[in-house]
């Protein structure tokens, strides 16, 4: 055991110094301030990167809705920033204070901003994903099937669009309706239910519509959707993989490309342990992105960096466009 944490120590340390060798790395910048409080970002960018503006991507972290620091997703961070791309990682506010939607108001404030400062960062406005995982796959799918008609906007940074080109939801919560009546059996399925509820009772008030469904981004769907791929292990017992599964066959149906990687024999934050799949599914994620816009597959800004695995870019599935 404790050779296991000192060896963890170590990989931690030799990946923190690689990103202060081959990144810049901006950050507790502050990008809103609803109801009095600060919200901040932390911008990582290759030290090396062309005249010409990047696309860029806004990360948002899991932890349920209740917690989490901006950093979590570290590995994707920088891997992303090492591909060619701006990477905003974002506070946004929490329960047990503060329930959907203030989330959700917060991370399409954060890509407002993120436009509104795109030639400081030599970001190409016109050119933004969105990447989350769990709770922040959840905010991610959000931002692509929402638009301003749906009343999500909130009030802060309000000179810029929240639209995203594409996004990648990581074992999202993207159909809450699931935990409704969820498919898990036992105890753990109650608790999740009551604590799913917990965050969207009073989301519906005045809109006239059942919570559940109301903060599900399945709900949002539409021919005008942005495309989303959908990542998600089978043996996930926290969010059921056929919230993914559901969601992606719903924009299909609508004409919207979009990509679903199931795992077999994998669970929920299954990438914090899995290294070698989280590569393999990396070099997916880059090919989805590349195909809606974004950074081409090959582009490198480190020095450290190796190629990219070959592997399972082939078996995300797009569907045909309208």
């Amino acid at each position: 055991m404790r050779i296991r944490f000192i060896l963890i120590v170590l990989c931690l340390t030799c990946g923190l110094c690689s990103c202060a060798r081959d990144l810049r790395v901006d950050r507790r910048i502050p990008y809103a301030r609803p109801q009095g409080r600060t919200l901040r970002l932390d911008v990582y960018q290759a030290r090396m990167r062309p005249a010409t503006p990047l696309p860029a991507i806004v990360a948002i972290h899991g932890g349920a809705w209740l917690h989490g620091p901006r950093a979590q997703q570290w590995w994707y961070l920088r891997e992303f920033a090492r591909r060619g791309y701006v990477v905003f990682t974002v506070d946004y506010r929490k329960l047990p204070r503060h329930r959907f939607p203030a989330c959700l108001h917060d991370v399409k404030s954060a890509v407002r901003w993120m436009r509104l400062h795109a030639d400081e960062y030599g970001v190409d406005p016109d050119r933004i994903y969105a990447f989350g995982a769990s709770a922040g796959g959840h905010l991610s799918a959000f931002l692509a099937t929402s638009v301003p008609e749906d009343g999500f906007e909130g009030s802060e940074n309000p000179d810029a669009s929240s639209a995203v080109n594409a996004a990648i939801s990581l074992y999202g919560a993207v159909d809450l309706t699931l935990f409704d009546e969820p498919p898990e059996s036992g105890v753990l399925g109650r608790v999740w239910r009551w604590y799913v509820w917990h965050f969207v009772k009073d989301a519906a008030r005045g809109w006239g519509q059942e919570p559940f469904e109301f903060a599900s981004p399945a709900a949002y769907a539409r021919p005008c959707s942005k495309p989303i791929l959908f990542v998600h292990g089978k043996e996930d017992s926290f969010v059921h993989f056929r919230q993914s599964e559901f969601t992606h066959a719903r924009l299909c149906a609508l004409g919207v490309p979009a990509g679903l990687i199931l795992l077999e024999n994998r669970g929920h934050a299954f990438d914090y342990v899995h290294w070698r799949e989280r590569k393999q599914l990396f070099a997916s994620m880059l090919a989805f992105l590349e195909a809606q816009g974004g950074a081409p597959v090959g582009t490198v800004y480190s020095h450290a960096a190796k190629a990219l695995p070959e592997g399972m870019a082939s078996v995300v599935d797009q569907a045909a466009g309208p």
